[in-house]
């Protein structure tokens, strides 16, 4: 007689089901755990070198044109870099228009030094500090511990 049962084994047990165990589904979640903690704490180093190449470039451009640019407004420096929110007197608009303008990546708020400062003398300093105790100012090179 001839067995019309659609029972397939593939050289499985008939008892056993086909699958995964749940050994096996907790060893690739803790593999898949463990490559995401990995790339995560690689991925903040990258993080960390993006927000000292944006204060960098902030203090070398934007931070220093915007000092320049009150000084030929107003024919002087600025005394502190709070100074650039208010218009100097005769210009209608102030050089930096909001407060979160004058913060690093952070949320610090940069140091000036008006002229002449102590690591530009001929010139004013713009700088802030890492969390790492990394100085970033708009001279040659950045100090650190």
């Amino acid at each position: 007689m001839k067995n019309n049962s659609k029972e397939y084994s593939f050289g499985i047990d008939a008892n056993r089901r086909a699958g995964f165990t749940l050994v096996e589904m907790l060893i690739v979640l803790a593999m898949i755990g463990l490559v995401a903690g990995l790339t995560i704490y690689n991925l903040t180093g990258s993080f960390e070198s993006g927000k000292i190449n944006t204060a960098r470039n902030w203090v070398n451009g934007p931070g220093k044109a915007a000092v320049t640019t009150y000084y030929l407004q107003a024919g002087e420096y600025p005394a502190t870099l709070d100074a650039l929110l208010t218009p100097p007197a005769g210009v209608k608009t102030a050089v930096v228009e909001k407060a979160s303008g004058l913060l690093d990546p952070w949320k610090k708020k940069y140091q000036y030094t008006p002229p002449p400062g102590q690591r530009n003398p001929g010139s004013f300093d713009l700088w802030t500090t890492a969390p790492d105790g990394t100085e970033i100012g708009n001279w040659d090179s950045p100090t650190g511990p």
